[in-house]
C-alpha cells in the first residue's frame, strides 16, 4: 500500500471519527507538507485549519507527572541547621543585664547608692530591734509620724 492510499483510508477513518490522536497528527503533517495528492487538494485546507487548532504539546493528561516538591530534603536540612545555629549564636549574645542596681526612696528623697540604702536598711532594722516590746501599730506611727 503506497503513503496516498494509506492517507486516503485515514481521511477516512478520520471522517467516521475513527482515528486516534497519533493518526490525526500524521494527516495533518502530511496535509501540511508540499507532497499531497491531487485528488487529496481540496481536503488539504481543511486539514491545515485543523492543524492549526491542535496543541504543538501533548496534552497533560498524557504527560507523566511528576510529584512537586517545594523544598529538596537537602535544602530542608541546609535551612534547618542555619535556623538552628542562628538560635545558639543568638542565646549565647542574649543575656539579661545582671540588676545590681539600689533604688530606694529614702526621707522622700530618690536614692540609688547602694552604700546609703543598705545603712539606712540596717539601721531601721536596728531599731526595731532594739524596741523589744514594739508593736505594729508602733511602727506605723513611728512610720507615718501620727501621734
Amino acid at each position: 500500500m503506497n503513503k496516498d492510499e494509506e492517507i486516503r483510508m485515514l481521511a477516512a477513518r478520520f471522517m467516521a471519527g475513527e482515528t486516534s490522536l497519533d493518526e490525526e497528527r500524521r494527516l495533518y503533517r502530511y496535509f501540511s507538507g508540499n507532497e499531497v495528492a491531487a485528488d487529496l487538494l481540496p481536503m488539504r485546507e481543511f486539514f491545515c485549519s485543523l492543524s492549526a487548532m491542535m496543541p504543538l504539546e501533548k496534552p497533560e493528561t498524557e504527560r507523566k507527572r511528576q510529584p512537586v516538591r517545594l523544598l529538596s530534603r537537602q535544602t530542608f536540612i541546609g535551612i534547618a541547621a542555619s535556623v538552628a545555629l542562628l538560635l545558639a549564636v543568638g542565646s549565647l549574645l542574649w543575656s539579661p543585664e545582671r540588676q545590681d542596681y539600689c533604688e530606694a526612696y529614702i526621707y522622700n528623697r530618690h536614692v540609688t547608692d547602694p552604700a546609703t540604702v543598705m545603712k539606712e536598711v540596717d539601721g531601721t532594722l536596728q531599731s526595731i530591734h532594739g524596741n523589744d516590746g514594739a508593736n505594729v501599730e508602733n511602727q506605723l506611727r513611728d512610720i507615718f509620724g501620727n501621734e
